[in-house]
């Protein structure tokens, strides 16, 4: 596969497809969160895949067309932040996993305060060979082998995997801890950090000195709250990202968001490029409140850069509404003209 360089990003235009999301929240679950998809070419019967995440757990949809989506089933029940590796013919879903306990009973009454409610997030990991039936999953890391993760928190937490292929073995990049935001109560990745292994499985290290590659500073002018989601894309001379930073926002006086591209020559050391913001916080509509998390993939035969991404948006004394919308990327070369 040949991989786009580094230096490539920063020539990227960024437009929406539209307006509204094309995959709405479901109507009987608020929240779609945290997409993760798979190009025609890139999956085992020539259709758009698509994995997210609600409160119930992961969903996977499907579609013709990359615009129309159809939903499939429920994958993972209590899953969160989906990725898909692919190796050797096997897809390999990767997920957050942390479970609910039921209440025990004392005398013929519930007493929550004598349970362990959420216990410690994790990354579990299931293969399949054709996005259908999946294997049992495998623990491939556990937050309590994280010391940041649980940086002023009752639980640690991990969350957001993403695998890549590297010459030394595999690259865990993941969010830790979160941050919850006083003016909305939402809660944001903290931390951004790597783990490797020299096998698929594990087990993982922490790289990088056991400290986070990326943490909030109060001098960045995006990320003086927290990092946000990251997403990691493979280059040909290294990595680029692209990460919904969290900052407090002088101007309006409250938390906001920016969708923005970062690079790095060896996966360690992170800078934004020269044009780095693609997407601010839009003042109204369905992605006001925060955008959140994306996927961004290449599209040889077109192209183009499809990147979906979700957000969310506050309407009065309604829950929040998260929804998955479309950017498409190209690279404005000058166009020849014939005289």
């Amino acid at each position: 596969m040949n991989l786009p360089s580094v230096s490539s990003f920063s020539k990227i235009s960024w437009f929406p497809f539209s307006d509204e999301p094309v995959l709405r929240s479901l109507w009987y679950l608020g929240r779609l969160c945290d997409p993760c998809f798979l190009l025609p070419d890139q999956g085992p019967d020539g259709k758009w895949h698509l994995f997210a995440h609600t409160w119930v757990g992961l969903e996977h949809f499907t579609s013709e067309n990359g615009i129309s989506w159809e939903p499939r089933k429920m994958i993972e029940l209590r899953g969160h932040s989906p990725f898909v590796f692919y190796q050797e013919g096997v897809w390999y879903l990767i997920y957050e996993k942390h479970d609910s306990s039921l209440p025990a009973w004392n005398k013929g009454h519930l007493r929550r305060r004598d349970f362990e409610k959420i216990s410690s997030s994790r990354f579990e990991m299931r293969s399949s060979t054709d996005l259908i039936l999946y294997s049992e999953p495998k623990i491939i890391l556990d937050s309590k082998d994280i010391p940041f993760a649980g940086y002023h928190l009752e639980k640690p937490r991990i969350s957001r995997p993403q695998l890549f292929k590297t010459e030394e073995g595999y690259s865990l990049y993941f969010g830790a801890s979160h941050t919850i935001l006083e003016d909305t109560k939402q809660k944001v990745t903290t931390y951004f950090s790597l783990a490797t292994s020299k096998t698929l499985e594990g087990p993982y290290t922490l790289a990088n000195g056991g400290k986070p590659l990326l943490e909030p500073d109060a001098n960045d002018p995006y990320r003086n709250m927290a990092c946000g989601s990251i997403k990691v894309v493979q280059a040909s001379d290294g990595f680029a990202a692209f990460e919904c930073a969290i900052r407090w926002d002088k101007k309006k006086g409250k938390t906001s968001s920016i969708l923005l591209q970062l690079e790095s020559p060896d996966g360690l050391v992170w800078a934004p490029t020269f044009r780095a913001e693609i997407l601010p916080t839009p003042e109204k509509g369905w992605a006001s409140r925060y955008v959140v998390s994306c996927d961004a993939r290449f599209k040889t035969d077109e192209q183009c850069w499809y990147c979906y991404y979700s957000a969310n948006e506050k309407k009065g004394i309604f829950p929040v509404r998260e929804s998955i919308g479309l950017l498409l990327g190209k690279d404005p070369s000058l166009r020849k003209v014939f005289v």
